[in-house]
């Protein structure tokens, strides 16, 4: 069975002779209870259920105690492990509450009364400890002040420990692209769903499907509205839509494109081997515009499929015997582009610089650099820059 309790942090009012009961009522009901302070109430309304955890100061205890009795309430579970012995030492406070938290499967707290910064760091605490998954918390109380000593309406900030853990995860994932699939959200399940979609295809370079996921996301983040996460998900709208914008674009600028932002944002890797296709498909379009009936040839015998097209214009220097060129398209049709090809310096250059990505690539991917990160970072970004100077320049 689960183990289920109400974690509760205890505060210095009720005791007093001249403290008379206040109404207290829960969120979306009307029954109104009176009570002297929350402590009280909790062990009447959860008790059943749930283990009530007090953490508290010796000072908060004594004056508890005295609420009970005024009340005519037992309760005898003070655990010595959830005393607060100096308030000011904040590493021993979290250290209680990690315990408390980490001793149960199932939680409600209660941060209504405690002492100033306590219910503060109380809640810093759960953002912390409970940023993957916080179904293990099922609210967190907090009694609303209504009119002062007399009326407070007790209210459910759990919202707000989700929404944190959101506004991180669309904040990373736009500096990223990725989110731990260990985060749990109820009632964003769709939208970490789809924000997992398109992190797959773009770390797998599925960039055929990414247009589909793209707009699945996107329409996920327009149906945020809550204040506190909606500039976030704007931003990672506007970022997504602008790294998926293929419109009017050839196939190597947008493998270019998606390379420099991969790169930038430090998957070395993944942006060399887009590059490595980027420029491959540059030479079929550069060859295209002079040949267009015989690059569509080759376009149509290989299923349009760019990685195969890629790599037959990439040996397309070669002579025909060292060129599996015969079941794409004829030998007379292969050495008219082989002869361009050759002919062209211009083409020549694009090939040897083709031939170093490729070379680097391969390196890297399979683990042979034996580099300093930095390095590997330096001598990649300036086979970006060969590029655009050769290339997206012209």
């Amino acid at each position: 069975m689960k183990k289920k309790a109400i974690i509760t942090i205890l505060g210095t009012i009720g005791a007093g002779d001249k403290h008379t009961k206040a109404n207290y009522y829960f969120e979306g009901e009307e029954k109104e209870v009176e009570y002297f302070n929350t402590f009280p109430l909790l062990i009447d309304k959860y008790s059943k259920e749930y283990e009530i955890v007090p953490i508290y100061t010796q000072i908060a205890k004594d004056i508890n105690i005295k609420v009970l009795e005024k009340s005519d309430i037992s309760f005898d579970k003070f655990d010595n492990k959830f005393l607060i012995n100096d308030e000011k030492d904040f590493q021993q406070i979290f250290s209680i509450i990690n315990t408390a938290i980490n001793s149960f499967d199932e939680l409600i707290i209660d941060v209504s009364h405690g002492f100033r910064h306590l219910p503060i760091l109380m809640i810093v605490d759960l953002i912390i400890q409970n940023f993957q998954d916080t179904s293990k918390i099922q609210k967190i109380l907090f009694a609303k002040e209504i009119e002062q000593f007399k009326k407070y309406e007790i209210i459910d900030l759990k919202e707000y420990l989700d929404l944190s853990n959101i506004a991180f995860v669309l904040t990373t994932f736009e500096k990223n692209y990725t989110v731990a699939n260990h985060i749990k959200s109820s009632k964003y399940k769709r939208l970490l769903k789809e924000l997992n979609d398109f992190s797959n295809d773009i770390m797998a370079l599925n960039i055929g499907n990414l247009e589909k996921t793209s707009k699945d996301l996107v329409f996920e983040l327009n149906k945020i509205d809550d204040i506190a996460i909606k500039r976030q998900a704007s931003n990672l709208k506007a970022t997504i839509e602008k790294l998926v914008n293929f419109k009017d674009k050839k196939r190597y600028q947008t493998y270019y494109e998606l390379s420099k932002n991969l790169f930038e944002k430090d998957y070395i890797l993944l942006s060399l081997s887009l590059l490595c296709e980027s420029i491959r498909l540059y030479m079929k379009s550069y060859l295209k515009q002079k040949h267009r009936e015989i690059v569509q040839k080759v376009e149509r015998k290989l299923n349009n499929n760019l990685y195969d097209i890629g790599s037959f214009f990439k040996n397309l220097y070669r002579k025909h015997k060292g060129h599996n060129y015969k079941r794409h398209i004829s030998l007379e049709d292969y050495e008219i582009l082989h002869n361009y090809f050759q002919k062209k310096s211009y083409l020549m250059q694009v090939k040897n610089l083709s031939d170093e990505i490729d070379r680097k690539r391969n390196n890297l991917a399979h683990a042979n650099s034996g580099q300093s990160y930095e390095n590997i970072r330096s001598e990649v970004f300036k086979l970006i820059l060969r590029y655009e100077a050769l290339i997206k320049n012209k």
